[in-house]
């Protein structure tokens, strides 16, 4: 005589559903949690009447990197496509690191009107978030940078 009790179908589709739900979860708290050590990714938001162009990521390398304002030291990245207005960006510039350095951000508007910002003002691994939004009015930053 066979006592082993069954699991009926419907009681392993509730199953499987439970532990694929809880796998999501922890996946997902895994990817959070690893986040600020991935690659620099830069996050445009253009709440701006204007398109931009030109945009160039740049990094400023060495002890003087907070007082230099040109890029001999570091690596430049050319973003090609434009942000129209309304439009959200997120991209990683490809740029080069050896020590520690800033990390800039310039565009121009379709008005002609240039922006130069800082959006990761120390880096030594070049990963984490930098959130740029940008209005008809100014250009704000939030960086998250490592």
């Amino acid at each position: 005589m066979n006592t082993r009790r069954r699991f009926s179908k419907k009681k392993m589709i509730i199953l499987s559903a439970i532990i694929l739900g809880i796998s999501i979860v922890a996946f997902m708290s895994f990817l959070n949690a690893i986040d600020p050590f991935r690659h620099l990714r830069i996050t445009i938001h253009n709440q701006s009447d204007y398109d931009l162009t030109n945009i160039q990521a740049s990094l400023v390398q060495g002890d003087n990197s907070f007082n230099n304002n040109n890029n001999e030291s570091g690596s430049t990245y050319v973003f090609d496509k434009d942000i129209p207005s309304g439009a959200n960006v997120k991209f990683a510039p490809q740029l080069k690191l050896s020590g520690e350095g800033v990390v800039s951000l310039a565009f121009t508007d379709s008005r002609g009107k240039t922006y130069n910002k800082m959006v990761c003002g120390y880096t030594e691994y070049l990963s984490g978030n930098s959130y740029v939004t940008v209005t008809n009015e100014n250009v704000t930053v939030k960086e998250e940078c490592m």
